[in-house]
């Protein structure tokens, strides 16, 4: 093996370590719940958790399924950072193949207020093991 070649592994090796280290730090816990809106499940969108301050950790995103459930997922592990969230819900009507070539958004589906991080009223603190997070949106 050459010189350079040998560099190049160590420092890959070197930065996927320390990748991993950064990671395994964060202190994270399962979270699942539903999103229902007017006593009915909410059947597609995203949930995001927001860290806020004192709970360290990016933020962590739930696909909601056509049941509403949704589970947590930070960085592609399963959950969210041990601490308190601002919880917003994000449900956009679906474009068609036309308006998604013209980069047309969809309305959202939801009140603003769901949505806009500022404005959500919505909150959840994450504990140790598992954790069911139900959303009631008006």
């Amino acid at each position: 093996m050459n010189q350079v070649s040998l560099q190049c592994l160590i420092l890959l090796v070197t930065t996927l370590l320390a990748g991993c280290s950064t990671r395994d730090r964060l202190s994270q816990a399962p979270v699942s719940g539903t999103v229902t809106r007017q006593g009915r499940p909410v059947d597609h969108g995203q949930v995001v958790f927001t860290p806020q301050e004192g709970t360290a950790g990016p933020q962590a995103v739930g696909q909601i399924h056509p049941d509403g459930r949704f589970r947590m997922e930070t960085a592609g592990r399963t959950g969210a950072a041990i601490g308190k969230h601002r919880v917003t819900v994000h449900c956009r009507r679906e474009v068609t193949p036309e308006e998604a070539a013209r980069l047309v958004v969809g309305e959202s589906l939801i009140p603003d207020r769901y949505w806009k991080e500022a404005e959500s009223p919505l909150r959840f603190e994450v504990k140790e093991g598992n954790n069911e997070c139900p959303l009631v949106l008006e």
